[in-house]
């Protein structure tokens, strides 16, 4: 009888372990690993709301449309394996764990943890916001960010990577490690204030030629050029001017990289 009952016992064992872990060989390694999983949500949010983003190694994709919600997508790719040995995970293991909550009267969209195999992989988001918007903070540690059909204010922090903002009105501050900044600035208003930093890399700052701005541009081990004439021989290392009105303020600063201030159109 104790035979039986252990024998229901190990295989009622069996069963439960079977469901809640994963027998797979690395990612990467052949045709056994699942696809890449797929992260979708979204949450309600009025035009004129606030929006965070915290991620560690990936693209992030942010594109402003009508409506008033917020849909992300976040789409993960496996690491890759040094060999070819049998691993076991948890279900919960072949998903990344991402946070998306609405907090202090805005959105948090943050990644928590990549787990299991995906631990050493990347993980993109693709996020669709209202038009009108703020991005009170956008931080990532390694990766691409892009970000275009928006207005409100925004302020970035990236550590590896590149910035691309396109058809963009309100104030910026951008801040990257190592990387390049590509900013088109639309509808400067009087009270808009844009601060870019870049410690090694590039700035490309795009404004229309009607812009009313002034212009603040350093770069110590580069040279700042311009399509616009600010009345000084140019490239130079520095560069401080006044474009039309001169209402709104830009500050520009690529420790050791070049500046370029272009014309849209």
């Amino acid at each position: 009888m104790r035979a039986k009952v252990f024998g229901i016992y190990l295989a009622a064992l069996s069963a439960a372990l079977a469901a809640s872990c994963v027998m797979v060989m690395d990612p990467g390694r052949d045709g056994t690993w699942p696809a890449n999983p797929e992260f979708r949500r979204t949450v309600d949010l009025a035009a004129g709301g606030t929006v965070s983003i915290e991620h560690t190694l990936g693209n992030v994709v942010i594109t402003g449309r009508e409506g008033d919600s917020v849909e992300v997508v976040a789409t993960g790719r496996p690491g890759e394996s040094s060999d070819n040995r049998l691993r076991v995970y948890t279900a919960a293991d072949l998903e990344p764990s991402i946070d998306v909550r609405k907090a202090g009267g805005g959105l948090r969209i943050r990644t928590k943890s990549m787990g299991g195999p995906w631990s050493s992989g990347r993980l993109n988001y693709a996020i669709r916001l209202p038009r009108s918007v703020n991005l009170d903070s956008v931080r990532l540690e390694k990766g691409d960010i892009s970000v275009s059909g928006l207005y409100g204010r925004m302020a970035v922090e990236l550590g590896t990577g590149s910035l691309k903002v396109e058809n963009f009105s309100g104030p910026l501050k951008a801040s990257i490690g190592s990387g390049q900044a590509d900013i088109e600035l639309l509808d400067v208003r009087a009270e808009d204030i844009v601060q870019v930093a870049v410690e090694e890399g590039d700035i490309v700052l795009r404004l229309e030629p009607d812009a009313g701005v002034c212009i603040e541009a350093e770069a110590p081990r580069g040279e700042v050029t311009s399509d616009f004439d600010f009345g000084r021989p140019l490239p130079a290392r520095t560069l401080a001017g006044r474009l039309g009105s001169g209402e709104a303020k830009v500050v520009l600063k690529a420790l050791q990289g070049n500046i370029r201030v272009l014309k849209t159109g």
